[in-house]
Parts: structure tokens; C-alpha cells; sequence
């Protein structure tokens, strides 16, 4: 029997003079079918849909606001990238010449004097190492993110914004520090 059948019965005696008699009719009504949906149901489905409006509105917020703030780094990283960095690539050196002698004697090996352009390349290139290495030991500091440097013929120019004095003096200190550096001239402004 279902939910909304209800079965109705009827037992009616009738006493008539010289007879009785009995009748039982039984019959089944369905009633209208009721709605299954609650109130409470309705509720619980309106509140999990306004919960999952709000988690996408969330999540698409979030999604935005990441990708304003990585276009932002971006830009700001390009703005602040150091100055290309210079290579200059060496001729390759020639052979020695070497003189040999009778048999009686040893080989006398003799060297040419290396040309003008190549002890250039040469300086150029220790200019190269040490700033590369000034500019590792400048990056290790957080403090010294505004710091611009540019060697040339063993010379350190530093430029650039810090927050202190203490922070030019240990910047300049810092460059002074590598290895082949003869000269330093710290423009460094001080802001604040």
C-alpha cells in the first residue's frame, strides 16, 4: 500500500423483522499526492546554493587579484633589472715558436709578447668577473636592492637609493672587498 492510498471499511448490520443481515464493503481511496519537498529541504537547497555562488565569487576574486599582483612583480622587476652585463670574447692566442737547434742542444723555445689588443680584452674581462662577483655579494643584502654598480679599468661607480649611511658604508665596503678593485666613487643617495 502506498503513502497516499487509504483504505476505508464499512461493516453495516441491518435488522429487519424476520432478517439480519450484514454488509462489509471495504474501498481503497488515494488521496492527492503530497509534495516530498519540506520547507526544511528548501531551505538546505537555498542555503548550499547562495554557499556555492560565494566560493565562485571567491575563487575568481582570488584568481584576479594573484594575477594583478604577478603583472605587478613583473613590471617591477623589469623596472629594477640591473644593467645588461658585457662580454667580450678573447682572440685566441697564438702559438709559441719554437727554434730547434742542432742535436747537441736543447730546443730553445721563445714566446711572443702578447699584442695591445688582447691585454685590453683582458682587462675588460677581469672587469667582467669582479663585477659579477660585487653584484652576487651586493644581491645577498636585502638592504642594498636599490644599489646600481658598474666597474670599468678596475674602478667601482655606485649608484642607487639607500634607507641609511650605514647602508652606503657597507656597500662601498662590500665592493671594496673583491679582489682587483683599485678605486671606488659612491654616489649613493641616502633617502629619508
Amino acid at each position: 500500500m502506498e503513502a497516499n492510498e487509504e483504505r476505508v471499511q464499512k461493516h453495516v448490520v441491518v435488522n429487519s423483522p424476520g432478517q439480519r443481515s450484514e454488509v462489509l464493503t471495504e474501498r481503497t481511496q488515494m488521496s492527492p499526492r503530497e509534495s516530498r519537498s519540506s520547507t526544511g529541504t528548501i531551505a538546505i537547497v537555498a542555503v548550499l546554493t547562495i554557499a556555492a555562488i560565494a566560493v565562485v565569487l571567491y575563487i575568481v576574486s582570488n584568481r584576479n587579484a594573484n594575477e594583478s599582483a604577478n603583472r605587478n612583480a613583473n613590471l617591477e622587476a623589469a623596472s629594477q633589472a640591473p644593467p645588461p652585463t658585457t662580454i667580450v670574447q678573447q682572440p685566441a692566442q697564438q702559438a709559441p715558436v719554437i727554434i730547434q737547434q742542432p742535436a747537441q742542444q736543447a730546443p730553445v723555445i721563445i714566446q711572443q709578447p702578447a699584442q695591445p689588443s688582447q691585454r685590453e680584452n683582458t682587462s675588460a674581462n677581469d672587469d667582467a668577473n669582479m663585477q659579477d662577483i660585487a653584484t652576487k655579494r651586493l644581491a645577498e643584502d636585502l638592504n642594498m636592492a636599490g644599489v646600481i654598480m658598474t666597474i670599468t679599468d678596475a674602478r667601482a661607480i655606485l649608484t642607487g637609493t639607500v634607507n641609511s649611511p650605514a647602508t652606503k658604508a657597507k656597500a662601498e665596503q662590500i665592493v671594496k672587498a673583491v679582489r682587483g678593485v683599485k678605486s671606488i666613487d659612491n654616489k649613493i643617495v641616502v633617502s629619508g
